[in-house]
């Protein structure tokens, strides 16, 4: 019995993620907090007014996620627009896609959608905008994300809970094989 309580705490351990979540005083930690909430994250020091980002939750539904964050953020994460996209939503347990601008930079994160796609989205939603407001640039990644069809990708959620089944399963037949066999 021993045997398979280490099993499972190494199992567990295997999974458990090692990162700290940011503090609820950053601007990531405040963007976290909000998606528990609301499909957008809104923060003073962004670069769009809160007029214009509150129109966002009508545009976004409930998928992609939008943050509007200061360009103080970058500070607080290496990486860039994609990096805090990537820890917000690592931080938030978000699904679907993920939108931010940080000061006047955009940068996105997805598991419905291809990195490389996403990235030409991002890419197509920067160019030539000058003279723009910066709510439009979101705007227009927000919706060409809404009109990509989702990639439904390798679900390794349950493969790995399947390959941890198996294992339990061997190590009772095992255990059982060598108890009769003595």
């Amino acid at each position: 019995m021993t045997r398979y309580v280490l099993v499972l705490l190494l199992a567990s351990l295997a999974f458990a993620s090692g990162a700290h979540a940011h503090s609820p005083a950053t601007a990531i930690g405040r963007a976290v907090e909000a998606f528990g909430q609301v499909p957008v994250s809104y923060d003073n020091g962004s670069v769009v007014s809160d007029i214009e980002a509150g129109n966002f939750p009508l545009i976004v539904g409930s998928n992609p996620k939008v943050a509007f964050m200061p360009a103080s953020a970058a500070s607080e994460i290496a990486g860039g627009p994609n990096a805090i996209a990537a820890e917000i939503a690592r931080e938030a347990d978000l699904d679907g896609t993920l939108v931010v601008l940080v000061g006047t930079e955009l940068g996105a994160w997805s598991n419905d959608i291809g990195t490389d796609r996403l990235a030409e989205l991002v890419a197509i939603a920067r160019q030539d905008k000058s003279g723009i407001s910066p709510a439009f640039v979101v705007e227009s990644l927000v919706r060409s994300v809404q009109a990509e069809p989702i990639d439904v990708g390798m679900p390794w959620n349950w493969i790995g809970a399947g390959l941890i089944g198996f294992a339990v399963v061997a190590l009772v037949a095992f255990d059982r094989i060598t108890k009769r066999s003595r």
